[in-house]
């Protein structure tokens, strides 16, 4: 009997094993639900500031400062993902040049989800042109130095220069680890799966991410709170998301297609790279700096958010920009033929 007795509690004691692993994934389920919705819960989307325009279907948010400058425009891109706040320690120290910082198209509060590439350059274009701005040194950061060198490439005779500050170019491209983290976010925003995500962990982990993200970005110095809080409150929004998740996966065949046409680029460029970017490492601006015909290199301390750390240096690339310009027309007007005298008449 007891042999029986203890071959039938063994037999018995494994199927309690289920039930154990079974409570044991329903607490870990509550903890990360708790979590989720503590620690992880996203900030609140703050209102806009700035302006919109309608540019066709698109309704596109801008910053803008001293709208009657009597300097050469500026238009500021920010790069993947971002906002256009990304340049807001920069546009102050543009005294007397009408800036223009605008959310791209899918980016902080413009319309239009993801736009592909030639989608974007249009929708500048069209920009532009409800501005009444024919002309413009443009700023681009990260991505959106790429975006501004495919703008030049697109239309010339409307950039009357480039500030390429940690610029998406020249060879540089995602890693498998962003690839995968933007398929990450497109199974994440599909039916069903959303709704079941947001509720149980999806907060969570898009803080973490962004945490993580930020972290490397600003490295080696300190993340800055406000970028942080923008990236979360903004950019990690489901529209910001899904411009991101496609624009990730697109971005090496778009790089590789511009890279392939920079030495048309023939505008004054100034070539802005942190000496410790851990996401466009410095290779990739030394090369684009030898590449493009006029353009020169400026290799900064400091990591990816250069707009951050060195808001003073992109200032002064505009303004130098705007000096050789000046200097052109200069030697232009001096060298221009002049038009012979009205004979006098004589009575």
């Amino acid at each position: 009997m007891q042999d029986e007795d203890g071959v039938a509690a063994v037999q018995a004691r494994p199927r309690r094993w289920p039930r154990r692993l079974l409570g044991a994934l329903l607490m870990l389920i509550l903890v990360v639900t708790v979590l989720n919705w503590t620690w992880g819960r996203l900030p609140s989307e703050p209102k806009p500031t700035g302006h919109f325009v309608q540019v066709g279907a698109l309704r596109i948010h801008y910053l803008e400062t001293d709208p009657h400058g009597h300097g050469l425009p500026v238009l500021l891109i920010h790069g993947l993902p971002g906002t256009a706040y990304d340049f807001d320690a920069v546009t102050p120290l543009l005294s007397g040049h009408r800036t223009i910082a605008l959310d791209r198209p899918g980016y902080g509060y413009s319309t239009g989800g993801y736009l592909p590439f030639a989608g974007q350059l249009r929708a500048i274009h069209g920009l532009l042109a409800r501005l009444g701005i024919s002309k413009a040194i443009i700023v681009g950061h990260s991505y959106g130095g790429t975006i501004a060198l495919g703008y030049a490439e697109r239309f010339p005779s409307q950039v009357a220069g480039l500030v390429l500050v940690d610029a998406a170019a020249a060879g540089d491209h995602p890693n498998g680890m962003d690839r995968a983290q933007a398929h990450l976010v497109q199974v994440l925003q599909a039916p069903v799966v959303k709704q079941v995500s947001d509720v149980i962990f999806s907060q969570l982990v898009r803080k973490l991410s962004a945490e993580a993200g930020d972290s490397e970005a600003f490295s080696p110095a300190p993340v800055s709170q406000g970028h942080l809080h923008r990236l979360l409150a903004i950019n990690m929004t489901p529209g910001n998301l899904a411009a991101y998740a496609s624009e990730m996966l697109a971005a090496k065949g778009v790089i590789e297609g511009i890279d392939r046409r920079l030495s048309d680029v023939k505008v004054h460029a100034v070539v802005i790279q942190g000496s410790s970017d851990k996401l466009v490492h410095p290779v990739y601006g030394q090369r684009l700096a030898a590449t493009l015909p006029n353009a020169r290199l400026e290799m900064l301390s400091g990591g990816h958010m250069q707009p951050y750390q060195h808001p003073q240096a992109i200032a002064e690339a505009v303004e130098a920009i705007a000096g050789e310009l000046r200097s052109a027309e200069g030697r232009s007007r001096r060298r221009a033929p002049k038009r012979p005298a009205a004979a006098r008449s004589h009575a």
